[in-house]
């Protein structure tokens, strides 16, 4: 805090109010300064934290769901069949949270075995993925299908679920995850767009050209959006990955892949300014500027 002239003695009423106010202003001035810089430092851990913050809680929701659909019914599953062999009793918990002394469950808590169950169900899940993969388990999967499509309700939910499956994991993967630019929704407007397949038949044969079905998501839920029929040949392929592209379309433009980065934002706005400057100074350098038209009196006179 800058110092003060001492007060001489004697002096009026309105210079130490004066003198008041002036400091009070300095202190408010310094605390608003420390604040806006704590309010900064906030915000900008908070930015920070997000990220890992909401890792965490994908993860931890994706653990419980294991545990709690897949991995206690597979937990039961297994005491009852250590039940079954060994005639050991499956035990229960008391009031105060006890297992029965000498059961299953009393094994199962004293050996941290609950484990087991999330575990066990995720090896099951990829060992009957694989199986499913392979010719025999092809063929039961089309028998389970041909049931499924008979039943009222799951002939209106399975087919759709199944064609979602099919797009994410189908081979096909190359021609379902192009990612590509289209003029839309007019001319000199470029949009970001998956390709999603061939268009209809009929409409390529009516305009004789090949045309792609793309979709073009929306800002900042891509889960919307628009399907367009583009001619390929106005389709532009951009070297980006899928991800890439929905961190593109989710920040609005702000989360540019490093590949695609220009020098800085800085160049481009120059770049904009000149050219802005340009349009509006018109022809320079030795050019020969456009005289307006002279008065209507003058040509008469002429």
């Amino acid at each position: 805090m800058r110092s003060h002239p001492p007060v001489a003695k004697g002096a009026p009423l309105c210079y130490h109010w004066t003198r008041f106010r002036g400091v009070a202003f300095h202190c408010r001035g310094t605390v608003m300064q420390l604040m806006r810089s704590v309010k900064r430092s906030f915000w900008r851990g908070v930015a920070a934290l997000v990220p890992s913050l909401l890792t965490l809680v994908v993860l931890v929701l994706g653990l419980s769901f294991v545990y709690r659909y897949l991995g206690q019914p597979v937990n039961t599953a297994i005491m009852h069949v250590v039940h079954w062999v060994s005639g050991i009793p499956l035990g229960e918990y008391d009031a105060a949270g006890v297992p029965t002394a000498g059961s299953v469950l009393e094994w199962y808590s004293q050996y941290w075995m609950w484990w087991l169950g999330p575990v066990g169900s995720i090896i099951g899940l990829a060992v009957g993925a694989y199986f499913l993969g392979t010719f025999i388990g092809n063929r039961l999967l089309r028998f389970v299908e041909s049931w499924l499509v008979h039943v009222p309700l799951l002939r209106r939910i399975y087919p759709g679920a199944k064609q979602v499956s099919e797009f994410f994991f189908s081979e096909r993967g190359g021609e379902f995850r192009r990612v590509v630019a289209v003029e839309y929704p007019r001319r000199g407007l470029w949009t970001i767009g998956f390709v999603t397949g061939r268009s209809f038949r009929a409409l390529s044969e009516k305009t004789e050209q090949e045309l792609l079905t793309v979709f073009v998501p929306s800002t900042p839920t891509p889960v919307t959006g628009f399907c367009v029929s583009v001619p390929r040949r106005e389709v532009i392929d951009l070297p980006i990955s899928v991800d890439e592209a929905f961190q593109y379309v989710i920040s609005g433009g702000m989360i540019m892949p490093p590949a695609e980065r220009i020098e800085s934002l800085s160049v481009a706005l120059s770049v904009t300014a000149e050219e802005a400057r340009a349009v509006i100074k018109g022809p320079v350098g030795g050019e020969e500027e456009t005289k307006p038209p002279p008065p209507a009196d003058e040509q008469k006179d002429d």
